[in-house]
């Protein structure tokens, strides 16, 4: 059982964060503060290291906090655990979980990765390589929102000096970024500064766009009241009556095509050939409702709304879902 996450065993993901986020903090140190004007540098500095030094704290409170079941912990310290209980809320349900030989609290999940039980159980995050649950979720949250704050705060100061660096270049003039990275210790070499700078710009636009989608992503649980975990279990019950609900429709549809080729009703077959295809849903005949099914093989209509409240549009849904993986559930 790992009780946090600086135990082994490490993964990669846990490992890049270690080399990202000094490399980030140096990068800036070395080829970013050094090309801005002394009365940008030194406020740009400290607030690119505090964020830095946010977002490294947060992360390290999270892993270090053990977000397992206190069922769990009362049971592996041999401490009385009917007393425990009895100091628990009434209402308090509990179920066994054979894996950890204990009771836990109903909300909890067992995870594979940490062998352990989690309360109130989100998901577990690959990039610190710990359990997310009730104990630990607000700095996991944190994280997420100080390290957002690093990279952009990164990026800017990076889109700063690219682009001071290119302006006067039409007529020829030298402007004051270009010639501070000529005199970068003495190098005289501009344009391998800034090519520096451009590829660690590339870096921080698409970290900082997967960022904020994820941050974004945990604003919306909150305010709905979700964990990660209820969410993909959700989603995935949302798939399955899509899923359905789809297969619904082709039968009742290769069922009236068949039928208007019985007929021989050219339009009719038409319009359902091509009201299955997509962004042809407008003069689809299935869907909205104007073919008649009682011939049809069960005789029903699929309910053709699926409640979206909860999870959202199928394009963010499979987005989130990918990047859940780098932070999958198991349970």
């Amino acid at each position: 059982m790992r009780h946090n996450g600086l135990e082994k065993p490490y993964n990669w993901m846990q490992v890049s964060t270690w080399i990202i986020l000094p490399t980030l903090l140096l990068q800036f140190f070395f080829f970013a503060s050094p090309l801005l004007p002394l009365a940008a540098s030194i406020p740009c500095s400290i607030a690119v290291f505090f964020f830095g030094a946010l977002a490294a704290y947060k992360g390290y409170t999270t892993c270090i906090t053990d977000p397992a079941d206190d069922h769990v912990i009362c049971h592996l310290n041999r401490q009385n655990e009917k007393t425990f209980v009895d100091e628990e809320k009434a209402e308090e349900e509990v179920k066994y979980c054979f894996a950890c030989e204990t009771n836990v609290h109903s909300h909890s999940m067992h995870c594979k990765f940490c062998d352990k039980c989690v309360a109130r159980f989100d998901h577990h995050c690959q990039w610190l390589n710990t359990c997310i649950g009730e104990k630990n979720y607000q700095y996991f949250f944190e994280t997420v929102v100080s390290t957002c704050l690093l990279v952009f705060a990164h990026w800017a100061c990076l889109t700063g000096i690219i682009v001071a660096y290119f302006i006067g270049w039409d007529n020829g003039e030298i402007s004051g970024t270009e010639q501070r990275a000529k005199d970068w210790f003495g190098a005289n070499q501009p344009n391998v500064v800034i090519g520096f700078n451009l590829g660690f710009w590339a870096f921080d636009t698409i970290a900082e766009a997967l960022i904020l989608q994820l941050l974004f992503f945990h604003l919306s649980l909150r305010r709905k009241g979700l964990t990660t975990y209820q969410y993909i279990i959700k989603l995935n019950e949302t798939n399955r009556i899509k899923a359905k609900h789809q297969r619904q429709i082709n039968d009742r549809r290769a069922h009236h095509i068949k039928k208007a080729n019985e007929e021989g009703n050219s339009w009719e077959k038409m319009k359902l050939v091509v009201g299955g295809w997509k962004g042809c849903g407008c003069i689809d005949p299935i869907t909205n409702g104007s073919v008649d099914d009682t011939s049809s093989p069960d005789g029903s209509m699929p309910d053709a709304s699926i409640n979206r409240d909860v999870i959202g549009s199928s394009s963010l849904d499979s987005w989130n879902y990918m990047l859940l993986q780098g932070s999958a559930v198991h349970g």
